[in-house]
């Protein structure tokens, strides 16, 4: 007996249906009760059934911002390099600092150093430009100077360029100006040579009466008097900044006051009433030696 002749036709399509819909029904569940143990067990970790690429992200670096400074280690050597930038008042000193030279080197080899100085200092120019002098060939008189950022140096010194004021922007966004611009040498001086000291040096202070009296011929006295002013703003300012954020200073400005409250007239050049005599050359270069010496910023 044939089996379509036990059961019709339409019972076997029927049956067939139900055990098809049971099917569906049995795999709805499962599902459900699949999806529904994972999301009450967070924990447990959802089977992939292939392997994902892994993608390795890279966190950026935080960005160096300079707040205050921590003077560095330097070891103690034979030879010590000492770079200078600034403005004409550093560029008086000679291209391998002069009468700073001398002392320096007279008070150092005492203990068997020596002491190497090159002056990048350049002429009229301010604070906003510095980077010149750190990235581009310097030449002076005979001697012609890599540039800065480029060589290896144990020092630099930053003078204030304040005899090169930031007079287009008005005194007060002109010393924020000044700020700014220190906040940027100093983080490309320690992120490039973090191995290298730091110290500014705040030149000698103008006489208020007599100020560029040899170059400026038609300015009144009145005239000379805030010129001169906003020049020791600069440098106030510069010795303030130093202070600030923990900067070694050489206060050179506050020893070339006179008992009037004005910058002493012995120190100044007659040919110009600006940059320093040569009695002023002598006192910078005798401040900063006994300054680095003294302060053992090269240690001996």
């Amino acid at each position: 007996m044939r089996f379509s002749n036990i059961f019709p036709s339409d019972f076997r399509v029927n049956s067939f249906k139900k055990v098809i819909g049971a099917l569906v029904v049995a795999t709805v569940l499962l599902v459900a009760v699949y999806i529904t143990y994972f999301f009450l067990n967070p924990k447990t970790p959802i089977p992939v059934p292939f392997n994902l690429p892994k993608v390795l992200i890279k966190p950026s670096p935080t960005p160096f911002v300079f707040r205050s400074y921590t003077a560095p280690k330097i070891e103690k050597k034979n030879t010590y390099t000492i770079f200078m930038v600034g403005d004409s008042m550093t560029v008086a000193l000679g291209p391998h600092g002069g009468t700073f030279n001398t002392y320096i080197n007279d008070l150092y080899k005492k203990d068997g150093i020596y002491v190497l100085i090159d002056n990048y200092a350049k002429a009229s120019t301010n604070i906003l430009t510095v980077n010149d002098q750190l990235t581009k060939k310097t030449t002076y008189w005979d001697a012609t100077f890599e540039p800065l950022l480029s060589r290896d140096f144990d020092l630099i010194l930053v003078e204030s360029f304040a005899y090169n004021p930031l007079s287009e922007l008005g005194l007060e966004k002109g010393v924020i100006r000044q700020n700014q611009a220190l906040d940027e040498l100093m983080k490309t001086l320690i992120t490039t040579h973090p191995n290298s000291a730091i110290v500014f040096v705040a030149t000698i202070a103008p006489n208020k009466e007599n100020y560029a009296k040899k170059v400026l011929l038609t300015l009144s006295t009145a005239d000379r008097i805030l010129q001169a002013e906003e020049r020791i703003a600069y440098l106030t300012n510069h010795i303030n900044y130093a202070k600030a954020h923990n900067i070694p200073v050489v206060n050179i400005y506050d020893k070339s006051i006179n008992a009037q409250g004005d910058g002493e007239l012995k120190y100044i050049n007659p040919d110009d009433y600006i940059h320093p005599s040569f009695a002023g050359v002598d006192f910078i270069g005798h401040e900063i030696a006994n300054f680095i010496y003294n302060e053992q910023i090269l240690p001996r």
